[in-house]
């Protein structure tokens, strides 16, 4: 029982208070590294409390995603607290435990970013046209207050806020920034590569040597595609590539159904565009069975992952992350009979459905079921329900890609259902229009019928005009997933987007499973 005059304070020290069986404390995520304006996550270490109490003087309670007024709440913890100015701040908090009441104070700092210096286009080809801006805190009010002062690193100055310039020859070039933002003066540099020639780059992994390969996109010269020299494992069923980074999802050996206390092997990771500086996001580990291995994933332009398993939903976490516990499933895991969810669906219950593949578009999160279900849906990123595409209810889509630019997606149907047999399909945005781009004639049938594995992943190059996708042949890789062939009739296939030209092999020789494109030209 706590003592009837005790009143625990933690202010100077921040340190846990601790009395008998109880203690309070909390702990900031990422507390080196908050730049304003900043979301401030706030971790309740707590024991043993009956209530609690937090105060954020200067600081704006987030809620359901949406900053709101108050500065308090009664929560086990806030779900994030907003503060827009860089500063000293603290934060408090009251927790009673029998009646009595403990307290702890933390002070942090939201520091002022750096400022970045950021060109358009990404890519830079000699004698091109660059624009040049600058990313940096905005103080409201001094708008009209700040100046630039720009070395272009070509003999070039400015005092512009976005000056234009071009260089020549192709080498490296470094552009430097003298900034006041109204309150201090602030300094940044870059080295920009100008080249002589750039290109988008596919990559795609191989389960001949279960390796990353890449081949640059060029419209003149054709490279040969080659190994980047990354383990990706044999199940690696997605590629993606955010600003100078790849994350792949790799699903582990038993991508089968198999008995439930089969271990986890599965994990995401990621390296820089080279394969250097590689860590892993998450791995599934020893507290999870091989259902929770992730299969099929992406990328959000915020740098969110997200992916699916087997059937129990959408996990993310962010690409920066490293080692993370393993995340819970938040979007489609609670699709049971009578459900919402299932209501909402349109069926008695949708409870494992198998899963196809998470992509986000206009900023909504579009997830697709096939064998034991069927479907493609529309979330908010934060689990939302917004709807389905109605065309395309009755259609087993195990993978699918949207072209917002031509506004198509395009989709794999890895069996038949709805009139629509297995294969490679386009339809407009809407889900009408529905029409085969390529059968897909013997392509390797790995998995039965409820889990087909298929084609995991379509990319699209709406620039250049072409839809790439892997193929593996049945007779280089078993529907049991064993290698039995050379890869002389897999590789990545393409299908020019305006139907002038019939599906072909791009690349021959690999047995691909992920697929990704780096969209800037380097």
């Amino acid at each position: 029982m706590l003592a009837a005059s005790l009143l625990m304070v933690a202010c100077e020290k921040e340190e846990e208070k601790i009395w008998d069986d109880s203690f309070v404390g909390f702990s900031i995520a990422d507390e080196d590294d908050l730049n304003a304006p900043a979301e401030v996550q706030f971790i309740n270490k707590t024991k043993n409390a009956e209530s609690y109490h937090w105060t954020f003087p200067e600081g704006r309670i987030i809620r359901d995603g949406n900053v709101t007024q108050d500065s308090v709440t009664t929560a086990i913890q806030p779900e994030r607290v907003f503060y827009f100015l860089p500063g000293e701040y603290q934060a408090h908090l009251k927790a009673i435990a029998d009646g009595e009441e403990m307290e702890y104070t933390k002070t942090f700092t939201v520091k002022k970013p750096n400022p970045k210096i950021m060109h358009v286009p990404t890519g830079i080809v000699f004698d091109d046209t660059v624009t040049f801006y600058a990313e940096f805190f905005q103080y409201p009010g001094l708008e009209d207050e700040v100046t630039y002062s720009w070395d272009l690193g070509n003999g070039e100055t400015s005092t512009d806020a976005n000056p234009i310039t071009t260089y020549n020859p192709p080498g490296v070039y470094t552009v430097s920034l003298e900034l006041y933002d109204g309150v201090e003066t602030l300094y940044a540099s870059r080295d920009i590569n100008v080249q002589a020639e750039i290109a988008k780059t596919l990559f795609f992994t191989n389960a001949l040597n279960q390796s990353l390969y890449k081949k640059m996109l060029y419209t003149g010269t054709e490279l040969p595609h080659e190994d980047v020299g990354v383990d990706v494992g044999l199940h690696a069923l997605s590629v993606s590539v955010f600003e100078e980074r790849i994350v792949i999802t790799v699903a582990g050996e038993n991508i089968r159904f198999a008995p439930t206390e089969t271990p986890a092997d599965g994990y995401i990771f990621t390296t820089n565009l080279n394969g250097g500086n590689r860590w892993n996001i998450t791995a599934t580990g020893n507290d999870h069975d091989y259902r929770d291995d992730p299969f099929v994933g992406t990328v959000g332009p915020d740098g969110t992952v997200y992916w699916v398993d087997r059937f129990q939903g959408a996990r993310r976490l962010n690409y920066q992350e490293q080692d993370a516990e393993y995340p819970e499933p938040y979007v489609f895991h609670q699709a049971s009979e009578g459900s919402e969810l299932a209501n909402l669906i349109g069926v008695s219950s949708a409870f494992g459905w198998t899963d196809g593949a998470v992509r986000i578009v206009n900023d909504e999160l579009w997830y697709s079921k096939h064998g034991t279900g069927k479907g493609l849906y529309r979330f908010t990123t934060e689990g939302e329900w917004i709807g389905k595409i109605e065309p395309l209810f009755d259609y087993k889509i195990r993978t699918f890609e949207v072209d917002t630019q031509n506004e198509k997606i395009y989709l794999a149907i890895n069996q038949a259902a709805g009139g629509a047999d297995p294969g490679l399909y386009v339809c407009n945005i809407d889900g009408t229009n529905l029409n085969l781009v390529d059968s897909l004639a013997d392509f390797s049938m790995q998995g039965g019928e409820a889990e087909r594995t298929y084609v995991t992943e379509i990319v699209v190059d709406a620039d250049g005009g072409y839809v790439y996708y892997p193929f593996r042949h049945e007779e280089d890789i078993n529907f049991l997933g064993e290698i039995v062939g050379d890869g002389s009739l897999s590789g990545i296939k393409r299908w020019k987007i305006d139907g002038t030209e019939a599906p072909e092999f791009y690349v021959t020789g690999v047995i691909p499973y992920g697929v990704g494109i780096d969209h800037v030209k380097r």
